[in-house]
């Protein structure tokens, strides 16, 4: 009986399967190293050109910038101007107003019943003081000072008896509030938006 040892055979075998395996992990790891390698690659070049475009880009904005620059100049010397322009507009509103009310004053006094003795005028407020024959010439006259469009209130400060020339006459102190009646058009106008805005 012949006897046949198997075992160097065997070992053999799975030697070599040692082998195969550890060349197809090999192989495969490779495989892999080479696949991220290209990858690394493909993005190390899209992030060169993207860097190009944003070196580009940059370029760009600094050509902008003083274009830039110079259109926030003239914003700034443009509400400068603006300001300016509302600032001549109320000067000469105001100018307007004073020689108007000073003109409505002397149209509203009852020359031969009331007269003027001193007057100043300081923000919208009027006052001056005057002598009149009577109380009611007084009344008569804060009453068509009220009905003016350019006035909105008037108050009695103080009444005194003083004899002038053997008569005995009444001595008056009035403060006016003077309005603008442009402006008061166009707050009655702006009330009444809202009057109708607000019954839709």
């Amino acid at each position: 009986m012949i006897r046949i040892n198997l075992l160097p055979v065997r070992q053999i075998k799975k030697k070599q399967q040692a082998i195969k395996n550890v060349l197809g992990l090999g192989i495969t790891l490779l495989s892999v190293l080479i696949v991220l390698g290209l990858v690394a690659l493909v993005l190390g070049f899209k992030v060169g050109d993207l860097q190009a475009s944003i070196g580009e880009l940059k370029k760009e904005k600094n050509k902008y910038q003083t274009v830039i620059n110079q259109i926030e100049k003239l914003k700034k010397d443009q509400e400068l101007l603006e300001t300016k322009l509302n600032m001549i507009s109320k000067l000469k509103r105001g100018s307007q107003t004073t020689v108007r009310v000073l003109d409505e004053i002397a149209t509203l006094v009852p020359s031969s019943r009331l007269w003027i003795k001193q007057m100043s005028f300081s923000g919208n407020s009027l006052k001056f003081s005057g002598i009149a024959l009577d109380n009611a010439t007084i009344a008569d006259f804060m009453d068509t000072i009220v009905a003016s469009p350019y006035f909105s209130r008037a108050e009695l400060s103080g009444t005194s008896s003083q004899g002038i020339q053997g008569r005995q006459l009444k001595a008056f102190s009035l403060t006016c509030s003077v309005v603008n009646p442009a402006d008061e058009k166009a707050k009655k106008l702006a009330a009444e938006k809202k009057a109708k805005a607000k019954k839709k």
